[in-house]
């Protein structure tokens, strides 16, 4: 004979969000992103950069590039858009906690605006710290304990009536493993415009990418563009930060000579002093 068992926190929070996206009409598209060299820059820069965060930072710039990736779709009182005004990336992350393997929601402000020195420091707080030391963690535990009507509504009033707080709370883009030891998924649940399904370990230089989009807001050729455009922004701005914090040239590895390599030191202090009002805003939203 078999039992009964109750959801537990966690499980709620994920049928939450299930619940949620099961009304939206998602669809994706998967492909084969070519990383080889962006995983030679990564090997030489100090400290090393999660996969998680050099995907994150090449879609945080698309979705700057693209407006449409901003969007949300709202339905009361009369269907419309509401466009917020920069992006907030909402990434899943996998913690044990009491005893569960959970899922948690971990939030990066802005991260087209923060140096990848900053988000890879985040990341691993969101990682590695206890959960009890995450404000935002601490408060998906503590949603988790609202009887299912309380948090239907507050669900139903962030998609419907607040729409500008729908960044702050769920992202305006998502964040999830794909590819995963051989294994891509075929789409990915959210409640998000886009989620991107990141390959957490690419082999021979190739990355298994997966784009899931609204169809309510992107269509599929510019979803196609979004997804051709975040390959080459990780080949270009992206590794050059990379190579600029490896001390290296970009395309031949080599090392920069002292007085390149005194500039480059130069641009990074005042590209992190440009962007320390920032990386102390996301800091705090942990």
């Amino acid at each position: 004979m078999g039992k009964r068992l109750s959801f537990s926190n966690g499980r709620r929070l994920v049928d939450d969000v299930i619940r949620v996206a099961n009304r939206m009409p998602m669809a994706a598209f998967s492909s084969q992103w070519d990383v080889a060299q962006v995983a030679k820059l990564r090997r030489l820069a100090k400290p090393k950069i999660s996969w998680n965060v050099l995907m994150m930072k090449a879609h945080a710039i698309v979705c700057k590039q693209y407006p449409m990736l901003r969007r949300c779709y709202v339905g009361f009182p009369c269907a419309h858009l509401y466009e917020h005004h920069q992006s907030v990336c909402m990434m899943t992350i996998g913690r044990q906690y009491q005893g569960e393997e959970r899922l948690f929601f971990a939030r990066f402000n802005e991260p087209d605006n923060v140096s990848l020195e900053e988000l890879q420091k985040l990341y691993d707080k969101y990682r590695k710290a206890p959960v009890e030391d995450i404000k935002q963690f601490r408060h998906q535990v503590t949603f988790a304990k609202f009887p299912s009507p309380v948090r239907r509504f507050a669900w139903w009033a962030l998609f419907n009536l607040w729409p500008q707080k729908r960044a702050s709370h769920m992202g305006t883009f998502g964040m999830s493993i794909s590819g995963h030891r051989g294994a891509l998924g075929s789409q990915h649940l959210g409640c998000n415009t886009t989620i991107l399904g990141v390959d957490p370990n690419p082999r021979k230089g190739v990355a298994q990418m997966l784009l899931t989009f609204d169809h309510q807001i992107v269509d599929g050729a510019p979803a196609t563009e979004v997804f051709l455009q975040g390959q080459r922004l990780l080949a270009t701005a992206v590794a050059k930060e990379l190579a600029d914090m490896a001390g290296v040239d970009q395309d031949t590895l080599k090392p920069l000579s002292e007085e390149r390599l005194q500039q480059v030191r130069l641009d990074l202090q005042r590209r992190r002093e440009a962007l320390q009002g920032t990386a102390r805003k996301t800091t705090r939203a942990a």
